[in-house]
């Protein structure tokens, strides 16, 4: 599936065991999303890669420092010793499965020990809730065993995932991969930096460092504000991909 999609790789990331690869793609609460972004602007991961395709993406490029740039890219933070895939726009839906083929096919080339999905679940009481519930969702029964370890997300036990994170899932498990979604209660089409800052706490627990998210959420007003034309873009995307229906959902 990689010759569906080009890259451009500026260096090769210098990986130790284990090694993992966290995706953020924009969908319900923009909440991977920011999570990945957070970890961009603080500078805990640099940019190193760029990844087009003519067939999936869209015609977007994400303009940075006055230089146009795929929308879609890669980073690494050596000190913490992973890899971040980052979307910059809304990924359309035909776009969904064979990203997570090309996702897994690029864990398999960097022999990454597990990749992990950032997303929301959206319920109707947001608003009256401080901090977010996180859950996990697994994609093995040997991945499951070792995340019910977690003591800052509870395992999601029954319900439905769909959207760019669901076939992601599905591609990692199909290639031995492990895999798996960091799910927080989130709004479904407000950005939620608030739940995006829990699942950066799971991460860095998960990791064995300490992620500071506090910046994170002084600024979550004016995360919302400067994100809002993406939630736009990418409330367009969601009904195509769940028929209306949530992201994720109990």
């Amino acid at each position: 599936m990689e010759n569906e999609f080009e890259i451009e790789e500026s260096y090769v990331p210098d990986l130790r065991k284990p090694s993992y690869l966290i995706v953020g793609i924009p969908d319900a609460g923009l909440v991977g999303e920011i999570a990945t972004e957070y970890l961009i602007t603080k500078g805990l991961v640099q940019e190193y890669g760029q990844i087009f395709s003519r067939k999936y993406l869209p015609p977007i490029l994400h303009v940075d420092g006055g230089v146009a740039k795929s929308p879609l890219r890669l980073y690494y933070g050596k000190d913490i010793n992973l890899i971040v895939l980052h979307s910059w726009t809304a990924m359309p839906v035909n776009s969904a499965y064979p990203l997570a083929q090309f996702i897994a096919d690029y864990a398999i080339r960097y022999g990454i020990s597990s990749v992990i999905s950032i997303t929301g679940l959206p319920i109707p009481n947001r608003l009256d809730i401080e901090k977010p519930t996180a859950y996990w969702i697994a994609n093995s029964k040997d991945l499951a065993s070792n995340l019910n370890g977690l003591d800052n997300a509870q395992r999601f036990d029954q319900g439905y995932i769909s959207g760019p994170y669901a076939p992601i899932l599905y591609e990692t498990s199909k290639k031995s991969i492990n895999n798996f979604a960091i799910v927080v209660e989130s709004f479904l089409d407000i950005p939620d930096p608030e739940a995006s800052a829990v699942a950066l706490e799971i991460v860095g627990k998960f990791l064995g460092f300490t992620i500071d998210t506090s910046a994170l959420l002084q600024e979550a007003e004016e995360i919302r504000s400067r994100i809002k034309g993406l939630m736009e873009q990418t409330k367009r995307e969601l009904p195509t991909y769940s028929s209306g229906k949530p992201m994720t959902y109990a």
